[in-house]
């Protein structure tokens, strides 16, 4: 397997890993009688989640050069991943010292704990592509 296709496979693991922590976090994390801008937030997280996806898989390769028009959603992709990442990050250390059941975020119990593991984990492998991608010196022409 070339390994444009196996970094192409490996990011569209790391958005559906990353889509399905912010689904399950919501359903967990926001209680039924929540201000509006607490759904508005996780629309939004999942709405430029979905943009950005969109725009990386029609970045379609063809004699091995991808469309330039799908680079800024790898670039935002990338963004959104280390900015995610660091967010989730400071919700479990946050979480540690949370002793109020009804606190916003992460309580750090294994219910918490698992939306906010698939969320950082999808990061991870996405940001880990990234940087698979650029080392890989026969790639220069296939930037995703």
């Amino acid at each position: 397997m070339k390994t444009s296709t196996l970094i192409f496979k490996t990011r569209i693991a790391a958005i559906i890993l990353i889509a399905a922590g912010y689904g399950w976090a919501g359903g967990h994390f926001i209680p039924a009688n929540s201000q509006p801008f607490v759904y508005l937030f996780q629309f939004v997280m999942l709405f430029i989640l979905m943009v950005l996806s969109l725009g990386f898989f029609s970045a379609q390769v063809t004699n091995g050069q991808t469309r330039p028009h799908a680079r800024w959603a790898v670039i935002g992709l990338n963004i959104f991943a280390a900015i995610t990442l660091a967010i989730n990050i400071a919700n479990v250390v946050r979480g540690a010292d949370v002793n109020n059941h009804d606190a916003f975020g992460s309580h750090n119990t294994l219910a918490d704990l698992v939306p906010i593991g698939l969320i950082m984990a999808g990061d991870c492998i996405w940001l880990l592509a990234l940087i698979f991608n650029k080392t890989d010196k026969g790639m220069e022409t296939i930037d995703l």
